[in-house]
């Protein structure tokens, strides 16, 4: 008799599985059968696990998500909020630089997103923390005297935005280096609000 593996190590096969086939051959022209085969089950126990393979996109976008906020969540532990903005801005940018089947991941999910109402929703949620995170971020740096008053939420925007629009653009040109994308951010975001004394 086989020992039955444990429930995480099943789910992770499974969307290691749908994101290879994803991305080789296409949302559309991937099949139920074949995520269950590349994941070593049948499709009676795929269906177990995941009801279509659109309950799995969406699952393995919110895994992946996982990381950012993990990264979220570290960057508030440093020492200041300069030092914490720093933090997520690098590590945001090396994770998806570092992972590329992951970020070639969020690219395919993003073309599903207008005609997946359930990967929309996660999308819009997502969006909305994201910027809150951000503002918070503005809000506790103008709290601690480390920055000048000014519009967070326009700064936490213009940070996001430009977090994600860089990244695409350093996935096509090897002249953006991670180190002067940081530096000019720094200018950017953060020596342009600091508080001199």
């Amino acid at each position: 008799m086989t020992k039955k593996e444990p429930r995480e190590i099943r789910i992770k096969k499974i969307t290691n599985a749908a994101m290879e086939i994803f991305l080789k051959k296409g949302y559309e022209n991937t099949t139920m059968e074949e995520i269950a085969a590349n994941a070593g089950m049948s499709k009676g126990g795929l269906y177990h696990y995941f009801k279509s393979k659109d309950v799995i996109l969406l699952f393995v976008n919110q895994k992946i998500n996982q990381q950012i906020e993990d990264i979220m969540y570290e960057a508030m532990k440093m020492p200041s909020v300069k030092k914490g903005i720093l933090f997520y801005m690098e590590n945001y940018l090396k994770y998806w630089l570092e992972h590329p089947k992951e970020t070639s991941f969020l690219f395919l999910s993003v073309t599903k997103i207008l005609e997946n109402n359930e990967l929309l929703e996660y999308y819009q949620q997502y969006t909305v923390d994201y910027i809150a995170f951000l503002e918070s971020v503005f809000n506790m740096g103008i709290q601690q005297s480390e920055f000048e008053p000014h519009n967070v939420r326009t700064s936490a925007i213009s940070l996001m935005a430009a977090l994600d629009g860089v990244l695409g653009y350093m996935l096509f040109d090897d002249d953006l280096v991670l180190e002067d994308v940081l530096q000019s951010f720094e200018e950017k975001f953060i020596k342009s609000i600091q508080k001199t004394d």
